[in-house]
């Protein structure tokens, strides 16, 4: 589901319950907010849903408003102060499900960063919760990505599966096939329209000492000759070897 279609279905939660004056004028305060980061004004929500908090700090609903402000400044791009209202959400009274959905917010910020095992951790805790209105295809890529960066790669395996068994037509299935069964990251320097092209590349690395593997693609319907250094067991590995690569000139994009 996308994240406006999940904020729509949480939003009918808030304020669920009672009539006092008080709480129809923080449900106006919040609902202009709400209007704002339905129109994608991020600025104008964020700025609606800190008044709402200064309003009334301690309301029942600010698990939820935390929630909506974090994903307002994931959008203008202040990561930081999303991450902390993440955390705030969970560490209020947040109902479900909001508590999931902020660990999964947390999940994507530290996936995003590269921060794996953080990742997993978060990814993990969602997913003890309901999933109804958990976007699970993508949460368990992105759970499986992880676990292929740390090295944990027949783990990383049982979350692609799941993807393509229970999201077959999604385009996280297609990632998921696309690395499921693989063992190691390799370095992929080129993938080229012609194999005396990809031949030329493969003459250059071992002239540089690299072993080099060479194989086929297919993409958008076109074949492609790539050109592959190394096998690392983890991220870090690959990224070294990565840089090693783009310091000798060469070009460098890490594949399962």
């Amino acid at each position: 589901m996308h994240r406006l279609g999940i904020a729509a279905v949480l939003a009918g939660a808030i304020f669920a319950g009672g009539c006092t004056e008080k709480m129809q004028a923080d449900r106006a305060a919040f609902d202009d907010a709400f209007t704002a980061f339905q129109a994608g004004e991020w600025q104008r929500s964020a700025d609606g849903f800190t008044k709402f908090l200064r309003s009334d700090p301690t309301s029942e609903s600010r698990g939820e408003v935390y929630y909506y402000r974090g994903e307002a400044l994931v959008r203008l791009n202040r990561r930081s102060e999303a991450m902390a209202d993440f955390q705030r959400a969970i560490g209020a009274p947040a109902r479900q499900p909001i508590l999931a959905f902020s660990q999964v917010a947390i999940g994507n910020l530290n996936y995003e960063e590269g921060y794996d095992v953080k990742a997993v951790e978060y990814y993990a805790e969602a997913m003890k919760g309901p999933q109804d209105d958990l976007p699970m295809d993508r949460v368990m890529l992105r759970l499986g990505i992880s676990l292929q960066r740390l090295g944990q790669w027949p783990m990383a395996d049982k979350y692609f599966d799941r993807v393509v068994d229970r999201f077959p037509e999604t385009a996280a299935a297609v990632e998921a096939r696309r690395r499921v069964h693989t063992t190691a990251f390799a370095i992929q320097t080129g993938a080229f329209t012609t194999p005396s092209a990809a031949q030329y590349e493969s003459e250059r690395l071992r002239a540089a000492g690299y072993e080099v593997h060479l194989g086929e693609a297919v993409r958008n319907g076109q074949v492609l000759h790539t050109v592959q250094v190394g096998r690392a067991r983890n991220y870090v590995e690959a990224q070294a070897l990565g840089r090693r690569l783009a310091e000798s000139g060469f070009s460098a994009l890490i594949v399962p």
